[in-house]
């Protein structure tokens, strides 16, 4: 049996106080009320996202509140755009400390309705940007020496069945399963790699969805246990717990947030 390694390490809080956390889909939703969370946690703060003005709207905010933030354009279904998004990061704050894995998208369909393309548009967005987001941070941060924490948003329609959802709810499976691997992979390297699955939660997405399917929003609440749908602070406090030293001996595992969707 092999000698246990005795590292001295910082006592386990729930701040970010001097790390660089990046996050992916951070324009609006859950991904926005991750960057601030982590801002106030005390993280400098890289956002990105496709859309640029409402990442330079979150950036002035936090800035503006005593932060640091940059705004950095990616393209989560184009591997050089990740690339990019990272090497930005290093390049402005010298490391990468976190990666938090949001973007993502979702259509409604039954199985035989969704085309060749819708299919692979959800599995690029869903999964794909995972891998080869979450590698790049990984090689940056074993560079470094540094170790660090790797958050995937991924959902409950990737620990049950989600009809209407088949595409969407495979990939996000596919995130949970890539979580555990990762993370066994990494741990030599100090890198914790885990996820949370959000239930429905109040995002323009999932807002417009809802509020145009009367019966689909009746179907939901009936289904989340506690009655109502998820506020986005209640992501990204769970995903600041990951990413903090409070959760330093949890690594490979799929923290569930879905108000009781999944238990019954």
């Amino acid at each position: 049996m092999p000698k246990e390694q005795v590292q001295t390490r910082e006592k386990p809080n729930f701040r970010l106080d001097g790390r660089v956390i990046a996050v992916t889909g951070a324009g609006r939703g859950i991904g926005r009320s991750v960057a601030l969370a982590a801002h106030e946690a005390g993280a400098t703060v890289v956002v990105g996202s496709r859309t640029m003005v409402e990442l330079e709207t979150l950036a002035d905010e936090i800035n503006g509140n005593g932060g640091r933030c940059l705004a950095s354009p990616v393209d989560v279904e184009n591997v050089a755009s990740m690339e990019a998004f990272v090497a930005a990061t290093v390049s402005e704050f010298g490391r990468i400390d976190g990666l938090v894995n949001n973007a993502g998208d979702n259509l409604g369909a039954t199985a035989f309705e969704y085309t060749e393309a819708q299919f692979d548009h959800l599995v690029d967005v869903n999964f794909k940007s995972v891998f080869f987001l979450s590698r790049t941070a990984a090689a940056a941060m074993r560079d470094a020496g540094t170790g660090g924490s790797i958050v995937n948003v991924s959902s409950q329609a990737g620990c049950v069945g989600a009809p209407g959802r088949a595409p969407y709810s495979g990939a996000k499976a596919a995130v949970n399963n890539l979580t555990r691997t990762l993370a066994a992979e990494w741990a030599p390297l100090d890198i914790r790699v885990n996820a949370i699955a959000p239930t429905f939660t109040r995002t323009p997405l999932s807002t417009a969805m809802l509020e145009g399917n009367p019966a689909l929003r009746t179907a939901v609440l009936e289904k989340i246990l506690l009655g109502r749908v998820a506020e986005p602070e209640e992501m990204a406090m769970p995903i600041v717990f990951l990413l903090s030293s409070a959760a330093s001996m949890v690594t490979g595992h799929t923290l569930v947030v879905d108000g009781g969707w999944t238990i019954v």
